[in-house]
């Protein structure tokens, strides 16, 4: 017998189903059957239940292939076939599920491909309709696990909220809040299906030297984060407390994070003028505080360059050096240039204190002039100066406006560009 085959027949076997009928050789005839005893225990109880449906009932087959017919004789010697049908992909029948171990074994032999398509009968029915209770209290018991658990508190956790400083939570304040959570029935292992966590905040509100409480709950975890009071030494007075303006403007934009704005859109403010005091209106009394905000204006940055009719450059032609040595601290005279138009650069170089000399150098540039006609349009010259004005600017800022000037003179033009700019003035 194949590997394939004692599988197959010790899972029958397992089963419970198997009946090997054994044919006396002298007289020929059946032997008492003898029922195989499990080989592999099983203590599953959904395993049992359809172990014993598969005793009853009818099993229903299907043999592969057309020469499927060929085995009904071979089977009918074993049992009862009934309900046998045929289509051209094989035969279908049923046997007595009490003899399917017997029907799986010769299958086997014969190298047959089959298929065991269901097991029906009331008896079957009813067992697995048995073995699915099984399955069906545990999904419930699952269900109800899932629904009732995550309403109780598993536990509870109360920690200081991020401060500027480090806080500590003595021991007096941590049974106050314990108290109050209790109160309100947040305990471990307490069933909780609903929390009300904006009482339970404005409870730990009303506790002295708390300023901050946050309650949430995740879950079965309820989490409560404080925050306790500055100590008298960490508060700052603030007084004369001013925001004021940097340059000459017209205001456009206020952002008040702190104190009151004094002046309003469309105002001109000059350099040091208030912008935002440091108070705040409580009724008829002011209150102070720590002005703090953003205020922003319009900006003009004006610039007027002469443009010549004639351009001069001037450029290096030639280059000469004379070298001197002086001692003992004497400066020489200064050489007398070559050229008629130049430029002189000096330098003096030290030999040291054991030698106590030094060098003068002197270089002479000849310097020659050239000129010709200035062939600059007017928007040349006008975006001359305008990048003039924005490569000056050191922040942020937005161009509203652009405003040019020209004016005629002697030997030459005047370009007067105006940028109208909004830019932070505080």
């Amino acid at each position: 017998m194949s590997k394939k085959n004692k599988n197959d027949r010790l899972d029958a076997a397992n089963d419970g189903l198997i009946v090997e009928r054994r044919v006396d050789k002298k007289n020929k005839k059946p032997a008492r059957e003898k029922k195989d005893v499990p080989l592999i225990p099983s203590f599953d109880y959904t395993g049992k239940v359809r172990k014993i449906a598969a005793r009853y009932g009818e099993c229903v087959f299907f043999v592969s292939g057309r020469n499927g017919v060929r085995v009904l004789g071979a089977l009918s010697k074993v049992c009862r076939v009934k309900n046998v049908g045929f289509s051209d992909e094989g035969v279908q029948f049923s046997v007595p599920s009490k003899h399917r171990g017997q029907i799986i074994a010769i299958l086997d032999n014969l190298c047959y491909d089959y298929k065991i398509i269901k097991n029906k009968g009331a008896v079957p029915l009813f067992f697995n309709s048995l073995a699915r209770l099984g399955f069906a209290v545990g999904l419930i018991a699952a269900v109800v696990g899932v629904g009732i658990f995550p309403q109780f508190v598993t536990r509870v956790s109360v920690s200081a909220a991020d401060g500027a400083y480090v806080q500590h939570i003595d021991g007096a304040l941590n049974a106050e809040i314990q108290s109050i959570l209790s109160s309100h029935g947040v305990r471990v292992g307490r069933w909780l299906p609903d929390i009300d966590c904006a009482a339970i905040e404005k409870g730990l509100l009303a506790l002295r030297g708390v300023s901050y409480a946050s309650v949430q709950r995740h879950g079965t975890h309820v989490d409560v984060r404080i925050k306790q009071e500055q100590p008298d030494d960490f508060l700052v007075e603030v007084s004369g407390s001013k925001v004021v303006s940097r340059k000459v403007a017209v205001v456009t934009r206020i952002v008040v994070e702190g104190g009151t704005a004094v002046v309003d859109y469309g105002d001109v403010v000059r350099e040091g003028d208030t912008l935002i005091d440091g108070y705040t209106l409580f009724g008829e009394d002011k209150i102070e505080v720590e002005a703090k905000g953003t205020v922003y204006g319009k900006v003009y940055h004006r610039k007027t360059v002469f443009f010549a009719d004639k351009i001069k450059v001037r450029q290096v032609v030639s280059v000469k050096k004379i070298t001197k040595l002086s001692m003992f601290g004497k400066t020489p005279k200064t050489p007398e240039s070559p050229f008629e138009q130049y430029e002189l650069e000096s330098t003096v170089r030290d030999l040291g204190f054991l030698l106590p000399f030094k060098i003068f150098t002197y270089e002479f540039r000849e310097i020659a002039e050239t000129e010709y006609d200035n062939l600059y349009t007017k928007e040349e010259m006008c975006a001359s100066v305008y990048s003039e004005i924005v490569s000056g600017f050191a922040e942020p800022l937005r161009v509203l406006g652009r405003y040019e000037e020209i004016r005629e003179a002697d030997g030459g033009k005047y370009v007067t560009v105006t940028v109208e700019a909004e830019e932070r003035i505080s």
